[in-house]
């Protein structure tokens, strides 16, 4: 006699592979054709070349320290738009900025949050790295 178990598990495994594309799909951000986004760094202070060098790379900064977050991208593209996005203990946004980018090998672009009024409210705070409108990543930090 064939009941409805098969059904179930046909749904199960159609589901399981629907959540997985899905999973995927959210996993990966996409950065446009031609352009990879190969690191994004926060720390304290930048090297000449936009990049922040080894011994500045941190995630806890003091509450007067800028925050500084440095995206290293490669590939070839004109026309692009990078924005940093910072937001706050609260999850309201405290900074943003963006830059436009050719690319055409591989750059760094660098962005600053300094903190309002000369001190950032103690807690964790988000900075969120987009091109063209679309995520490619966040990096997470804390002020004391």
């Amino acid at each position: 006699m064939v009941g409805p178990a098969p059904n179930r598990e046909r749904c199960r495994s159609i589901g399981a592979v629907l959540l997985l594309a899905v999973v995927i799909g959210c996993a990966q951000p996409s950065a446009p054709a031609g352009v990879e986004v190969k690191e994004i760094v926060v720390g304290r202070s930048l090297a000449a070349d936009g990049t922040i060098e080894e011994s500045a790379r941190t995630n806890l900064f003091w509450a007067t320290d800028a925050f500084v977050v440095s995206v290293t991208l490669e590939g070839a593209a004109d026309d692009l738009t990078m924005q940093a996005r910072w937001t706050g203990p609260d999850g309201n946004v405290v900074s943003e900025s963006s830059e436009p980018v050719t690319l055409q090998g591989t750059t760094a672009t660098a962005f600053e949050a300094a903190p309002p009024d000369g001190r950032w409210p103690a807690g964790d705070y988000t900075v969120e790295i987009l091109i063209n409108g679309k995520s490619q990543g966040t990096r997470d930090l804390n002020a004391r």
